[in-house]
């Protein structure tokens, strides 16, 4: 299950607002980074990266990547769960007020995954969702 991590939101240097950066696997498209870094600069926000990975560290693109926006000051954290449904991800950022909204590559490739049986987990999603690529 995933871990709340609201406490400590408001610390010094630690912005408010959070982008969330949905990710299931390798590979990850250098655009969906791309897209992800100029959002969180432009609307000042930081980076909420969820990885589902049974893998036990990331990736070195994901590893560089969240090297690179953290020298552009861009606070990034990870959480990486091999057992995360789209569910988790839309309860996750439906349960914290600090994401502005999330990003993932396609519905197309989410939905390729077949995990969710409930129906179109998206459309519970209080914040905006954005597929950075088409389908």
């Amino acid at each position: 299950m995933l871990q709340t991590r609201s406490e400590g939101l408001a610390a010094p240097g630690i912005p408010e607002r959070f982008i969330l950066l949905a990710l299931h696997g390798e590979p990850i498209q250098p655009r969906l980074l791309s897209s992800a870094s100029s959002l969180c600069r432009r609307v000042d926000a930081g980076l909420d990266i969820m990885l589902i990975s049974g893998e036990s560290a990331a990736s070195a693109v994901l590893e560089d990547f969240m090297r690179e926006v953290r020298q552009e000051g861009v606070p990034c954290r990870l959480t990486r769960d091999a057992g995360m449904r789209c569910s988790d991800i839309v309860h996750y950022a439906n349960t914290h007020e600090c994401i502005l909204t999330v990003l993932i590559d396609s519905l197309g490739n989410w939905a390729a995954r077949g995990e969710d049986k409930s129906g179109d987990p998206w459309r519970k999603l209080v914040c905006p969702l954005v597929a950075a690529m088409p389908d």
